[in-house]
């Protein structure tokens, strides 16, 4: 083996310091990291566009294109062609839901290479329906092997047929190092920081980081947030603010509960690029994630790398494998309004143990790291070898085919709300 391409639509912060990290296990081996990119840019996130030196060599397919804008059979058409191009030996590919990561596939199964699926799919991110399950159950059989977020993405596979034995976890990394060494240097110079939006105060503070869609469920988070306030003055203590980081579509309707429910004591810091998000951690007393629907949840993560408490939601995917409640934070149903405004008072009360907490995220945290994810994804690379000659299955080739020709854009296959 002398080459794999590790594909996503675009890369983000996240994606770079995966590929750090496989690039440093794969080369141990002698085997070249090839980042494959879609496209240079996309409509969904804000990272800035990435254009530093990175050590393993770096293909985008559309440089200079949103990925959204690009039509799916030019699309498939220009993977395909990169791919026939590089050549490699494997695949790591980004699930099978948009138009990029289907064609990969269909390329490593008409090529016999080892094709790995790379999924933070859990059962109750969408509803499912059988026919459609039954679909994609024929689609995923074509992968060689899994590498996938955790617990639940990992029942998800086993779900839909997959072999246990082929499924390997640790898919969900952030760049642990960057944000403990952020967070650190950031709490030693405090001033540095004071301009940025909720951080000229030295209150202590919840803070939330979002996109602000419907499924990040915050509406529900000023609600139990505003009940946490109440209870907190009812007993004499003075509440912590909420820090908002963010921004979307729902700004409007959000300041607008804040105003009608006359909850004091939130700020709506906007979005930050990932220079700022060190501090913003830093500073934090605990970290909130209320998501209803959240196939895994990075903030979680990032929070965490920084050693801080968390309550996260049951919605969240992450939940699962990076909370256990009493020891490093709290778990809540995403419903309960009354049930996140308790474990907001329990993690801010005088008596909690918040540095302990933060030390046991720390410790969850690291089975996590970009280093887990190089070794995963060699692992799961070297269990696919022995499937890889596999013949295509033509049912599965002609539904990718049917897939490529329908879709009118490259989310049109898509079930979870992005």
């Amino acid at each position: 083996m002398k080459r794999i391409c590790i594909q996503w639509p675009r890369f983000g912060p996240y994606h770079l310091a995966r590929l750090r990290a496989a690039q440093a296990h794969f080369a141990a081996h002698g085997v070249e990291v090839i980042g494959f990119e879609t496209a240079g840019n996309d409509a969904l996130y804000e990272w800035r566009v990435e254009r530093d030196a990175v050590p393993f060599r770096r293909e985008q397919v559309f440089p200079d294109r949103v990925f959204e804008e690009v039509p799916p059979a030019e699309m498939h058409a220009g993977v395909t062609a990169a791919l026939d191009r590089l050549d490699p030996d494997a695949v790591g590919i980004m699930s099978y839901g948009y138009p990029d990561a289907r064609a990969a596939l269909a390329w490593c199964r008409r090529r016999r290479r080892v094709a790995v699926i790379m999924m933070e799919t859990k059962a109750d991110d969408a509803e499912r329906v059988g026919w459609r399950e039954r679909v994609k159950a024929l689609i995923v059989a074509q992968f060689d092997a899994a590498l996938v977020g955790g617990t639940p993405q990992r029942a998800y596979m086993e779900h839909l047929g997959f072999p246990p034995d082929l499924i390997f976890t640790t898919y969900n990394a952030v760049d642990n190092a960057y944000f403990r060494e952020g967070a650190a240097a950031a709490r030693a110079n405090p001033d540095a920081y004071r301009h940025l939006p909720g951080l000229g105060s030295d209150e202590p503070f919840f803070l939330a980081s979002n996109r602000f869609l419907p499924r990040k469920n915050l509406g529900r988070l000023l609600l139990a947030y505003g009940r946490y306030r109440e209870r907190a003055a009812a007993g004499g203590a003075r509440p912590w603010r909420l820090l908002m980081l963010g921004d979307g579509v729902l700004r409007p309707e959000l300041e607008q509960i804040v105003l009608e429910e006359r909850i004091e004591g939130v700020t709506f810091c906007g979005f930050q690029q990932i220079d700022a998000l060190p501090a913003y951690y830093a500073f934090a007393g605990a970290f909130v994630h209320p998501a209803s629907v959240d196939q895994w949840g990075l903030v979680v993560n990032e929070a965490m790398a920084t050693g801080l408490p968390v309550i996260v939601s049951t919605g969240a995917g992450c939940s699962y494998d990076l909370v256990r409640d009493g020891e490093n934070g709290f778990r809540f149903d995403p419903e309960d309004v009354g049930g996140l405004a308790e474990c907001l008072a329990l993690v801010a009360a005088p008596g909690a143990d918040r540095a302990a907490m933060g030390r046991r995220s720390l410790e969850i945290v690291e089975g996590w790291a970009p280093e887990a994810f190089g070794r995963g994804l060699w692992e799961a690379v070297q269990a696919g070898r022995a499937r890889a000659d596999r013949p295509p299955n033509p049912l599965a080739q002609a539904l990718l085919t049917g897939i490529n020709r329908a879709s009118r854009n490259v989310t049109a296959f898509h079930s979870v709300e992005v």
